[in-house]
């Protein structure tokens, strides 16, 4: 889906800049240099899944450097077949998806508009068959076939992320497209033999990890601690915390507190009159107002308050 088909809602948000000084504001970026080769246009698409934030970049003719902040893990893919950049000496066509981890010096030219998806997770998806080393960039050349999924998929988000559909329904279709998306990625990522080795595991943590999303939704409010829960799903927590990783990339707790901001979201999505940030933030588990601000803020693109505001028509 072109960025300019794209139509902001209660799950999509659109933002566009036309100066760099404007698109410093809003990156991920510490820029130091950013020099213009053309006209300037910077635009960006950004859509929320559990433990992902997917955004769609559309970028003009300019070079910079700065420094990257990759959050967890960011996996960077072009959307079009004329992709052309040079990103730290290597040139980066429309077949390479890049992968990097941590924070990387960059240098980044692109002598003609491109456009990419940025897919941001909030863990460091180690262990999951995919480039281990942090502080540098991995391209990986895609088959046609592994890229054109992959696109298929992520414009398969964009499009529902664009719809009036209740929030509710939108988390349990976020969660089908994480799914979808994380298939596409290990697709292409994960070296086949390691994905034919692991298949039977993955089936078994799987099935474990639904039994913990089911006991976790059932029980908003309170703590959940890891023995806890093995105890309770009569499982160890070792075996408990392998699962996690290997379905999700995340740790247990990484991937509890995801769950809360999604419910929590919900909450908010609905606002109701009564509805406010602290109320909602408790019955979901989070007391400590600044840290669930800057958690919301990474998780989603905006802040709590901003959902809020936005669910009350304000």
């Amino acid at each position: 889906m072109p960025f300019s088909k794209l139509k902001q809602s209660a799950h999509l948000r659109l933002q566009c800049v036309s100066t760099p000084d404007e698109f410093r504001a809003i990156g991920f970026l510490d820029i130091e240099r950013h020099v213009l080769l053309g006209p300037y246009f910077y635009g960006r698409a950004i859509t929320a899944l559990p433990g992902v934030l997917l955004m769609l970049e559309h970028t003009s003719p300019r070079a910079l450097s700065g420094m990257m902040k990759a959050m967890g893990c960011t996996v960077v893919v072009p959307m079009s077949n004329h992709t052309h950049a040079v990103f730290n000496g290597r040139t980066w066509s429309s077949s390479d998806v890049g992968l990097l981890r941590s924070e990387i010096l960059l240098d980044l030219h692109e002598p003609a508009p491109n456009t990419f998806a940025v897919i941001r997770f909030s863990s460091d998806m180690q262990n999951r068959g995919w480039e281990e080393a942090e502080g540098k960039l991995h391209l990986h050349n895609a088959s046609s076939e592994q890229l054109s999924r992959l696109q298929r998929v992520i414009r398969g988000a964009l499009a529902l992320s664009c719809t009036s559909m209740h929030h509710r329904q939108f988390a349990f279709v976020a969660q089908s497209l994480r799914d979808e998306l994380m298939d596409a990625l290990d697709n292409l990522l994960v070296l086949k033999s390691d994905r034919r080795s692991g298949q039977r595991a993955f089936e078994r943590h799987r099935k474990l990890v639904s039994k913990l999303d089911e006991f976790a939704h059932s029980h908003p409010e309170i703590p959940l601690y890891s023995e806890a829960l093995a105890k309770e799903l009569g499982t160890s927590v070792r075996t408990l915390q392998l699962a996690v990783q290997a379905v999700h990339g995340a740790s247990l707790h990484q991937h509890l507190r995801n769950k809360r901001l999604w419910s929590l979201r919900a909450q908010l999505a609905r606002g109701t009159p009564a509805t406010s940030v602290s109320s909602a933030a408790f019955a979901n588990g989070f007391s400590h107002m600044g840290e669930l601000s800057q958690l919301y803020k990474v998780t989603f693109g905006e802040l709590p308050s901003e959902t809020l505001l936005r669910s009350k028509g304000s």
